[in-house]
């Protein structure tokens, strides 16, 4: 999908993200030079081509040993994405964990994980549970852009995107006190 990026990025008015692989230079930095991410790919082979498109568009070098990419091709039940079928998320959840815990005995560096397919955020739960390891994944990415356009309820300008009806409401200072606070105020 990163092929297309450039492409609905020039025609697209609002930000555009082809995939969640733009997010691999924000995850590196935020670990350790040696720690590793590891990159789910519904198929490992088909990924390593896009090679060019990958680093000019995200900056996300498949080459990079900070980056480890495992396909699910051999995970039981996934293979009907290759299908254009239907995935069992329940049948194949398993088999995912199972590959992940395997890929952690073999690289223990890893501290957190990446799912480069559309396919895979139904996966992101389970694997946050079972190993503890942030999971960014297609969802994380559009919360991250959703976000910066949103009110942010904790602090500063708080419900600013309602629209205001033009009316100055009227107000006489203090009228809001009690008598006791109107009574101590300095004016």
């Amino acid at each position: 999908m990163m092929a297309f990026q450039p492409i609905a990025r020039d025609i697209a008015k609002v930000p555009v993200f082809m995939s969640s692989m733009v997010q691999s230079p924000m995850i590196s930095v935020a670990f350790d030079k040696y720690d590793q991410i590891l990159v789910l790919t519904a198929n490992s082979n088909t990924l390593k081509p896009q090679k060019e498109i990958l680093l000019s568009q995200c900056g996300f070098d498949v080459d990079d040993d900070r980056f480890v990419i495992y396909g699910c091709q051999d995970v039981p039940g996934f293979d009907a994405v290759a299908k254009g079928e239907k995935v069992d998320v329940e049948y194949v959840t398993p088999g995912i964990v199972k590959m992940v815990r395997g890929i952690l005995d073999k690289a223990p560096q890893i501290r957190a994980i990446l799912l480069e397919c559309t396919e895979m955020p139904p996966y992101a739960d389970a694997l946050r549970k079972e190993f503890d390891f942030p999971v960014f994944d297609a969802i994380t990415c559009t919360d991250f852009f959703v976000s910066a356009r949103k009110d942010n309820p904790r602090f500063g300008l708080n419900q600013w995107q309602n629209d205001w009806d033009g009316t100055v409401d009227e107000y006489t200072f203090g009228e809001n006190l009690t008598s006791h606070q109107r009574a101590r105020l300095l004016n």
